[in-house]
């Protein structure tokens, strides 16, 4: 009995330990092995006047901001309709290295009456340059300029040379069919040196690396 009372106390020990260790670092004591943060939840304040331009097949389909040929007519936000809830989670693993993601959620109404849903996912490995935890941007975005609030997905004291980024915007009717979609699977990483002057840079220092066009078409997300 006193062994089984001591094996039982050790593990209650441990489980008390690995608690403080995701709360201590709001009480000054060691950093977190994990975060879970919501970054900004309620209406769209962004983007909230966002349109899809129908158009015929071809290429523009599959350009950004191009045309969607699933669409009869053009197709934008019902003004004040747009939710959106923007996350960010953080995991510590071996010698100081995070693995982290940040997640943008939209859902409202469109103009046509049918209904938008929009995630973009962003995943990424990274090592923090002052040793504690990532610090999220919990700021709103500032129009017309770099800073980005918590549409900025990595940290300022967060070093990541890739990003992996899954994007998808869906359009459906009131009983759930499919009006309009893009899925689109695609790859940022840092530029070399030896690169030459890329077309598009992603927030502000990444380049493209691979694309894949998993379902629907690129001109039909309007985010």
């Amino acid at each position: 009995m006193p062994l089984t009372i001591g094996i039982l106390l050790a593990v209650l020990a441990r489980g008390e330990e690995n608690a403080l260790k995701y709360s201590a670092e709001d009480h000054g004591g060691k950093a977190r092995d994990a975060i879970a943060v919501v970054l900004s939840d309620g209406p769209l304040a962004h983007n909230e006047d966002w349109i899809i331009k129908a158009g015929p097949v071809g290429p523009d389909n599959q350009q950004f901001r191009g045309t969607c040929s699933m669409i009869p007519a053009d197709v934008g936000d019902v003004g004040g309709s747009g939710l959106e809830r923007v996350t960010f989670e953080a995991k510590r693993d071996a010698f100081g290295i995070w693995k982290m993601e940040w997640k943008d959620s939209i859902t409202g109404m469109a103009s046509d009456g049918n209904l938008y849903t929009y995630q973009q996912h962003h995943k990424f490995t990274g090592v923090t340059t002052d040793g504690h935890p990532p610090k999220p941007n919990r700021g709103a975005p500032t129009p017309g300029t770099e800073d980005t609030g918590f549409l900025s997905s990595i940290p300022s004291n967060v070093v990541a040379d890739v990003l992996e980024l899954r994007d998808f915007f869906v359009l459906r009717t009131p009983t759930g069919n499919l009006a309009a979609s893009s899925h689109v699977y695609q790859v940022f990483r840092l530029p070399l040196a030896t690169d030459p002057p890329p077309p598009f840079i992603f927030q502000h220092r990444f380049i493209l690396s691979s694309h894949q066009q998993l379902a629907g078409q690129l001109g039909c997300d309007p985010l």
